[in-house]
């Protein structure tokens, strides 16, 4: 039993010392962190670069929000609105019932003279159309 004790028992040696208690962090200026760290620097930099500034981006967002309203306004003056088929068959019936005062209400040529001028020439010779 002596010889377990003696086994289990660390032989002596001086034992290792406690690691030190970490320092406080210490406050470094930002140019000593961005050159530890080039990384920091980088994004820093492409931070700072932007192509719109501030009052352009926000212009930009009023200008889509105006447009939004806009189409809005619009579909809802779309849903308010009848059906078209409905609105084109009314303006159907009304165009053809009235006459159009322009046209002739003959089927032929009321005078046979005038349909001279648009026909063709009669003749084989006078067949040729000049463009």
């Amino acid at each position: 039993m002596a010889d377990e004790l003696h086994q289990s028992d660390p032989p002596s040696s001086p034992s290792p010392s406690p690691p030190p208690p970490p320092l406080p962090p210490r406050q470094l200026a930002k140019e000593e962190q961005e050159e530890v760290n080039p990384e920091i620097k980088s994004k820093s930099r492409c931070k700072n670069n932007t192509f719109f500034g501030r009052h352009r981006i926000t212009a930009a967002i009023n200008r889509l929000q105006n447009e939004i309203n806009i189409i809005k306004e619009e579909l809802q003056q779309l849903e308010n609105i009848g059906e078209s088929s409905t609105v084109c068959a009314g303006f159907i019936s009304s165009v053809e019932s009235i006459p159009d005062p322009l046209l002739p209400e003959t089927i032929g040529p009321t005078d046979v003279n005038w349909d001279q001028w648009f026909r063709g020439a009669h003749g084989s010779r006078n067949h040729r159309r000049w463009i």
